[in-house]
């Protein structure tokens, strides 16, 4: 049985799609063009000319030279709301249940439908659109277990949560792998990637073995990473290995009121062209490149002990201790480099006392007595760095011109890093934006963090502009 006869199947997964969100039943007309893109998938005929067509509006190819097979690697770029998730669904309760592998696997190997996200939280989505389809009457008694972040399948099978980790996914046979949020990695506070190109090629491995098929899927963000730069060398390639499909939210849901993308349009024309446009967004582009902040981080070392002949500075992250992040770092020259030697987060809810505290005990180990730091809560944070013996000051630019100003110690590789996976994946993520009058503001991602960005930042700058100058001049 081929996919698209198991979508149409009254018994198996037809009832997921025709059960909406608000409850109404009706056809399968709204899912008519995520059929033919599941046709597309696994080379099934496209006998409509509105068929051929709706792929030459999306994949920017003909449908006369879709490889026969399908595709092993497959990418929707759709708007929110198009109904992307639960078509990614299918397909992995389709290879999980349907499509045969675990005749491939050897004795005591288990199969593994994946799902990928920034974080495990973000992977909930999928995974519960998965369990849903199994909720069908020849589909219910097929899961034979299950916790919160995977349910085992009665053909050994199992759909697994995997945070979006390269390292994590190793190791695994893979049946099936969706990666949700394709474009976002690297945004969230839990996200290990420093590359998400570096996770497509962990999956591609675990896969092989058995022929099963990668779908990622997203919303179109910034104009980096794996699915952009698809998009540019796949979208309308003929000849192309990996399917691109890429289109407004509209076109894929048809039942989405055009009300709602009136008003995302009228609230933020920029923001609305990617989240229900299909666009990726040309206002966001990369602050540093992955090879650049590798070159200056140093491998395996997580901090320096202080050194007596060394002058430190520091700069301080503040927050109220609720819903951000503390942090700070610490760093000294040497010569005409830069050296960060210390580096520490504190993770909210904590009490901001407590954290001042803490800054304060680790600032005296490093003979430092004067903090520079951000204006957040003012008096407050003055008051409590100097009753712990440490004159605080607030840093006069702002975070944006911190940041370009960071940006030429790491091209020139005259900075040193500590290997700490969080600030470098808060720095290879902060975005440049053109705002009006031509100028740049580097910030986190919508939705992200920077406070360890943002004291390395800081760090270079004190070090820079507040120590005397030895040695030779930078």
């Amino acid at each position: 049985m081929n996919i698209v006869d198991a979508v149409k199947d009254p018994h198996l997964f037809r009832p997921f799609l025709l059960e909406s969100s608000d409850g109404d039943k009706s056809g399968l007309d709204t899912w008519q063009n995520w059929i033919t893109a599941l046709k597309v998938v696994y080379g099934l005929p496209l006998r409509r000319r509105s068929e051929r067509e709706l792929v030459k509006r999306c994949t920017g190819r003909s449908a006369r030279h879709l490889p026969k097979p399908g595709f092993n690697t497959s990418i929707f770029l759709t708007g929110r709301r198009s109904g992307k998730s639960r078509n990614a669904a299918i397909i992995g309760a389709y290879e999980a249940v349907i499509a045969g592998h675990e005749d491939k696997l050897a004795k005591g190997e288990r199969g593994v439908v994946a799902v990928c996200a920034p974080s495990k939280s973000q992977g909930r989505v999928v995974k519960e659109y998965l369990r849903a389809v199994f909720d069908s009457d020849l589909l219910r008694d097929q899961v034979v277990n299950e916790n919160r972040w995977e349910f085992e399948l009665k053909n050994g099978n199992r759909i697994e949560i995997l945070s979006g980790d390269w390292r994590t996914i190793r190791g695994y046979t893979l049946i099936s792998a969706i990666v949700d949020e394709a474009c976002f990695f690297g945004i969230d506070s839990e996200s290990k990637v420093k590359n998400d190109t570096e996770l497509v090629r962990a999956i591609a491995p675990g896969l092989a073995s058995v022929g099963g098929r990668m779908v990622l899927i997203s919303s179109p963000y910034a104009m980096k990473g794996y699915c952009y730069h698809q998009h540019k060398v796949s979208f309308g390639n003929e000849s192309a290995p990996v399917l691109v499909w890429n289109c407004p939210s509209r076109v894929m849901n048809p039942s989405l009121p055009q009300s709602v993308v009136d008003q995302a349009y009228r609230d933020d024309p920029v923001s609305a062209k990617a989240e229900y446009g299909g666009e990726f967004r040309d206002d966001v582009c990369g602050y540093v490149s992955v090879t650049a902040l590798e070159q200056v981080v140093i491998k395996d070392r997580t901090s320096l002990m202080p050194n007596p002949e060394a002058r430190y500075s520091a700069f301080a992250d503040l927050s109220g201790g609720r819903n951000d992040d503390a942090a700070i770092a610490i760093g000294h020259r040497e010569e005409n480099r830069v050296v960060q030697d210390f580096i520490k987060r504190y993770p909210a809810p904590f009490n901001p006392h407590a954290v001042i505290g803490d800054m304060s005990r680790i600032l005296n180990e490093y003979k430092i007595t004067k903090l520079i730091g951000d204006n957040y809560a003012g008096e407050f944070v003055v008051r409590a760095f100097k009753d712990c013996g440490v004159r605080y000051r607030p840093c006069k630019p702002s975070k944006s011109i911190l940041y370009a100003d960071l940006l030429p110690w790491i091209t020139s590789e005259r900075l040193e890093l500590l290997d700490e996976p969080m600030m470098f994946s808060q720095l290879v993520n902060l975005e440049r934006r053109t705002r009006s009058g031509g100028r740049d503001q580097i910030d986190h991602p919508v939705g992200g963090h920077d406070d360890l960005a943002n004291v390395v930042a800081g760090m270079v700058h004190s070090v820079v502009h507040y120590q005397p100058r030895i040695a030779r001049a930078l």
